[in-house]
């Protein structure tokens, strides 16, 4: 696949999402968009956006939420929060919501071979070693509660909004 995307997973629904995190700064300019356009480097700066209960999933193809995890930080503070580098060197963060912490780092897994361990943990085997492969099913079983397969077919089955600044 060749992918370098960024995915950023908030637990809440987009219109919550839209109001209370930097989304509100965007402006939707397009809907009903397809996996392969949000997806594109076409997007350029714009975020691809979609909604799958109880997760709002927003798309980088500029991973900005992985290079730079301040947002996603201040984020953890309201809402459950969880990122995603879909790369060979795959990246997963889990940010701490809930009643004892909310915000912070969790849990933190790179590359193929923690990635591999980490699916091993939720008793899943990896259907191979490509970090892309591995780190769509991680996405498969922390977003769409899947423990076979990955997330591509959820993904394929969703539609999508344009966010860009003004």
């Amino acid at each position: 696949m060749a992918w370098n995307i960024g995915l950023l997973c908030i637990k809440a629904d987009l219109s919550t999402v839209e109001k209370d995190t930097y989304l509100d700064v965007l402006y939707r300019s397009e809907e009903g968009l397809h996996f392969e356009e949000i997806t594109s480097v076409t997007m350029e700066s714009a975020l691809g956006v979609g909604y799958v209960n109880p997760w709002t999933i927003i798309f980088d193809t500029n991973a900005r939420f992985i290079f730079d995890q301040s947002f996603p930080l201040e984020a953890s503070k309201k809402f459950k929060v969880k990122t995603f580098w879909i790369s060979e060197s795959l990246i997963y963060r889990d940010y701490h919501y809930g009643l004892l912490k909310k915000g912070g780092l969790k849990t933190e897994v790179k590359g193929a071979a923690e990635g591999i361990k980490y699916l091993s943990s939720k008793g899943i085997q990896a259907a191979d070693t490509w970090g892309e492969d591995i780190i769509l099913q991680i996405i498969g079983k922390e977003i769409f509660n899947k423990s076979e397969g990955n997330a591509m077919d959820d993904f394929w089955d969703l539609s999508y909004a344009k966010y860009e600044l003004d």
